[in-house]
């Protein structure tokens, strides 16, 4: 979570539904010139002022591939105050999220955020690995910067972070997650979670082997921001293990003292069902 560094957007607006009230109450979905909508359909994302696909952002993607009307279920790992979980409930009126984010202050505010959503949202205390267990998470200054990785290389950031003392979390799969939910297609794996990607996808074997995760969706580093981190070309070659395609980059973030250096950016990896071309 980059957030010190390059935020993905404020979340979006409320409207691909109805607003959930803090009072549990909702509000009738608005056009943006405040005018009702009736008739019972969803409203397009040009009426409500959210991202075509046309406009490559990652959430006009994923919006793009799924299309709204459906009822996904993701996994956000590294949710850190909620922001992506909101936009993705937000956005997709009937998804449900499994939100993971292990640093206490972090999981405290993204807690509070997301308590209107009901039980739309599932908020856990632990960090995506290979394995259930624990770990030391490498706390930093920064919100967006914590890792199972201690930090690499500061000269690939905007700004240095200060080291803090690290906290013990658990650790946690998603072939366990979605095991012991019942869960036997996951949409949407959304992992933002500093250098732990490739762990994390190797806790994914049994749902990577079935093609049963639609979409991988996740920061991808091609610097050394952390110690022994993967990087683009290892996480691809993983997902290649299974037959996972590259669908995009997106947001790509240069040095700001070399434009011809990429640090990192934002992939789309789908799954070989996904990426079938359909019949006429």
């Amino acid at each position: 979570m980059f957030g010190w560094k390059r935020r993905k957007g404020p979340p979006a607006k409320p409207s691909c539904g109805s607003e959930v009230k803090p009072d549990g109450e909702s509000s009738p979905r608005v056009l943006d010139d405040g005018s009702p909508v009736s008739d019972g359909r969803l409203p397009a994302p040009a009426e409500v002022g959210l991202p075509t696909s046309s406009e490559g952002s990652l959430l006009a993607a994923q919006l793009h591939i799924f299309g709204w009307e459906s009822p996904i279920r993701v996994i956000d790992a590294g949710a850190q105050h909620g922001q992506t979980t909101e936009q993705y409930l937000r956005v997709f009126p009937g998804c449900k999220v499994i939100a993971l984010e292990p640093e206490s202050s972090n999981h405290t505010i993204a807690a509070a955020a997301l308590a209107p959503f009901g039980d739309r949202v599932e908020l856990i205390r632990a960090g995506l690995s290979h394995i259930e267990g624990t770990a030391d998470l490498k706390v930093t200054s920064h919100s967006g910067a914590h890792s199972l990785l201690e930090v690499g290389d500061m000269r690939y950031y905007d700004e240095p972070v200060a080291i803090l003392p690290s906290e013990r979390i658990e650790t946690i799969t998603v072939d366990f997650l979605c095991r012991s939910r019942n869960i036997d297609r996951l949409d949407i794996l959304k992992m933002d979670i500093q250098g732990g990607e490739l762990m994390a996808l190797q806790g994914a074997e049994q749902m990577l082997s079935r093609g049963a995760i639609g979409a991988v969706v996740l920061e991808v580093l091609f610097q050394p921001l952390y110690r022994n981190q993967p990087t683009f070309w290892d996480l691809a070659q993983y997902l290649r293990r299974y037959q996972y395609v590259l669908q995009g980059l997106y947001e790509p973030q240069l040095h700001n003292k070399n434009p011809a250096l990429l640090r990192w950016a934002d992939a789309i990896f789908v799954s070989p069902q996904m990426a079938q071309i359909p019949v006429d």
